[in-house]
């Protein structure tokens, strides 16, 4: 930092009287920290450190490099100098703003949705005669509560940031009754909603976050973001004072149809119960409906609902969702946490200042490492083919199968759990019948202990307690029975050896082998939850600590859950399979919860050749080889994708430079800059997809194709050699009128 001149400076500013100060002061690579008359101002290659070191690690505060630049020139750290380090880095990033603006003006990317639309070459960049993918582009949506921000931060700061990476709050909003309508729906038809959608809703792991209320010290509670496979940010939305409400993904998806148009795959942890919000949009149901939208739920996430919506919804059954495990925001909030810790307490301009940079250098990481996703992609496919293919032909030839029957394996699966309905409400009812055994346990009680009623006045009255609360329960009851036998039309009270109580009986026994069931399903699922983030990085001391205590108390309950699993096993008829902990903690066993839940009540389903372990064994092999071969149909598009982009780019940037150097010299060299570091990353590229290219099984087209004419273009939008071009005929005109000029003045 150096000090004004009349202030014992250590520069000399020379300054032209009609020049303003700051002008005079970047002249010399100095910002000032005031517009008008700067007291203090900061080298601009300090500023330009911060700023790449900010970038690369979000938890480096103002306040913490300020008080290291005091150390190295060795003078006291003062609570302002924090703050002019401020000001002056955010008129630096406002200066790069601004030439970026200029120079996404010259290379004719100046409308505001254009990085959405061409944030990622191999999902946007499309070239003439490749395989057409459905879905065309595969994207994630995901909420995230980290990036919090205090209401009573910065009151003052009324500026709004602007970033092609955010929606406004006001687009959100468009969105935000949509999810009553679709109650609302559901109630005039008299109909209940979805059971697949409901089932799902009753785990914590998939529970709407709408109904978890907001600390009230917070205004901005969190992020809702969307990806594509590639990691390339999509749209972020500001959570306001609410949870993960749904008009959030509502707003991210109507940007993604209005950019990609039609067959889009989308994940979320909650995409079955989001795609029956989606059609039932008043919104966006026929938008979606013509773009062919297709949801699904994350790969891990979707271990956590019922196995009805597993072969709905899981990718792992989705025609061409390849091997993608849509899991990406897990990994972008894992990286944007960071940012958390040093925005808390920002304003809002800062804390979407800060946001946006991290977003920037995550899409330039993104874009450097995208052949090397590509490569380690098509090698993990040609791996699991290779793995699965002759165990899976090995045993379709010794079963006397077909492929064709695991699909119909899953189709009769969806059917047979599709077809599963509640327990009857007179199944339910008949359970009242238990009001005999309260009635006699009573009864029992007060005879065994009535010679203490004189002796002891608080066990008398104790015993009153309960004898009136039996009685009234027994009323209760009572009443429960004469309206279900009513109801029924039964005429003959049911005895403990009537045919009706004993079937009611079993179909109790049945319900509590169900309810062990779910309770360790439930809790197997919640330990691969807390699994999944005990070495997770940048997690906390403490929380660290409270996930291992959780990990171990949850192992002690599904112990408990397993015994009472067994214990009620044998009583099935058939008797149920009895379960060791080293089958319930393997992570591909929960997709038989649901057909071990069900297979006792309709015993025909145990002699389904799909019900059969081994066979659903087989049938997973299958489905992972069948999404390997379109993963390298993807890949094939993709790599293709990423070198015709490359050869593009190159040329087209490199012209631009060529045109204005003689127009603008200084916006030539910022175009060059670009130029450069994209070449730098690209010829890695070029590496790597020439690796690719060379691998023995590779099954795509070799070099570069040509972009198709709509590619990453909108229809009013101009080709890049339509710009050159354009550019090429105003300059000659100009040229001309300055000919014809100079003859009339001659």
């Amino acid at each position: 930092m150096n000090q004004n001149p009349e202030r014992d400076t250590c520069v000399s500013i020379h300054q032209h009287p009609e020049e303003p100060a700051n002008a005079a002061l970047l002249r010399h690579g100095l910002l000032g920290c005031s517009p008008v008359e700067p007291s203090v101002a900061i080298e601009v290659h300090a500023l330009e450190l911060y700023h790449r070191l900010r970038r690369r690690h979000a938890q480096l505060s103002i306040q913490a490099f300020t008080r290291a630049l005091c150390d190295i020139h060795k003078v006291c750290n003062l609570i302002l100098s924090s703050q002019q380090f401020s000001i002056a880095f955010d008129a630096y990033l406002s200066i790069l703003q601004h030439i970026r603006s200029k120079v996404d003006d010259a290379l004719g990317r100046s409308d505001v949705d254009w990085r959405l639309k061409h944030m990622c070459p191999c999902c946007t960049y499309e070239v003439n005669g490749e395989e057409i993918l459905k879905p065309k582009i595969l994207a994630a949506h995901d909420g995230n509560n980290s990036c919090k921000r205090i209401a009573s931060a910065a009151p003052s700061d009324h500026r709004n940031f602007n970033s092609s990476y955010f929606i406004s709050r006001q687009e959100v909003d468009r969105f935000k009754d949509e999810v009553q309508h679709h109650q609302r729906v559901n109630h005039d038809k008299d109909e209940d909603v979805d059971e697949t959608l409901a089932s799902c809703l009753t785990w914590k792991s998939s529970a709407p976050d709408h109904k978890k209320k907001a600390a009230d010290i917070y205004e901005t509670t969190g992020i809702f973001a969307s990806a594509c496979r590639h990691g390339f940010i999509i749209k972020v939305c500001e959570m306001v004072r609410s949870g993960e409400l749904a008009k959030y993904p509502l707003a991210i998806t109507n940007s993604m149809i209005d950019a990609y148009g039609k067959d889009i795959g989308m994940g979320y942890d909650v995409g079955c119960t989001f795609g029956g919000i989606v059609r039932n949009s008043p919104l966006l149901s026929q938008k979606a409906e013509e773009a062919r939208i297709q949801f699904c739920v994350n790969s891990f996430h979707g271990y956590a609902h019922n196995r009805l919506c597993q072969v709905q919804h899981h990718p792992l059954y989705l025609p061409g969702f390849g091997l993608e495990d849509l899991e990406t925001m897990e990994r972008v909030f894992s990286s944007s946490n960071s940012v958390s810790r040093v925005i808390r307490y920002a304003s809002r301009y800062h804390w979407a200042q800060f946001l946006d940079l991290h977003f920037q250098q995550w899409d330039e990481d993104k874009y450097s490492e995208l052949s090397k996703f590509l490569l380690n992609n098509y090698r993990q496919a040609i791996g699991i083919i290779k793995k699965y293919k002759d165990k899976v032909s090995t045993l379709v030839s010794s079963l006397n199968l077909c492929e064709d029957d695991f699909e119909c394996w899953i189709e009769e699966e969806k059917n047979f759990l599709m077809d599963l309905k509640d327990e009857p409400v007179e199944h339910v009812l008949a359970c009242s019948q238990k009001w005999q055994t309260m009635s006699d346990s009573f009864r029992n009680t007060s005879h065994a202990h009535a010679i203490n009623y004189a002796e002891d006045v608080q066990w008398t009255s104790r015993l009153e307690a309960q004898r009136r609360a039996a009685l009234d329960g027994l009323m209760v009851r009572i009443r429960a029975v004469a309206d279900l036998e009513d109801r029924l039309g039964v005429k003959e009270r049911w005895t403990s050896q009537h045919p009706e109580y004993m079937s009611a009986l079993k179909r109790i026994r049945s319900h509590n082998f169900r309810r062990a069931l779910d309770k360790l399903q439930q809790l197997v699922v919640q330990r691969l939850l807390e699994l999944s983030k005990a070495n997770l990085s940048g997690t906390g001391y403490k929380l660290r600590v409270h996930i291992g205590k959780a990990i171990k108390a949850r192992s002690q309950a599904i112990r408990n859950a397993l015994d009472e699993y067994n214990k009620l096993a044998p009583s099935m008829l058939p008797p149920a399979p009895p379960l060791a902990w080293n089958d319930i903690v393997n992570y591909g066993f929960l997709s038989e919860f649901e057909l071990l839940k069900h297979s006792h009540s309709q015993q025909e389903v145990l002699t389904k050749p799909w019900t059969v372990p081994g066979n659903r064994e087989i049938a997973t092999m299958y489905f992972k080889m069948k999404r390997s071969y379109e993963e390298l149909t993807r890949l094939n598009v993709e790599i293709r994708r990423l070198r015709t982009f490359i050869h593009d780019e190159g040329i087209f940037l490199q012209d631009r430079v060529t045109f204005l150097r003689d127009t603008d010299p200084l916006l030539a060299h910022e175009v060059e800059e670009l130029r450069v570091h994209l070449a730098r990353i690209n010829a890695t590229h070029i590496i790597r997809l020439d690796t690719i290219e060379a691998l023995p099984e590779f099954s795509g087209v070799r070099g570069a194709g040509t972009m198709t004419s709509d590619a990453g273009l909108d229809e009013d939008d101009e080709s890049p050699e339509d710009i050159v071009a354009d550019d090429a005929f105003n300059d000659d005109m100009i040229r001309l009128a300055e000919v014809l000029e100079n003859i009339a003045l001659d």
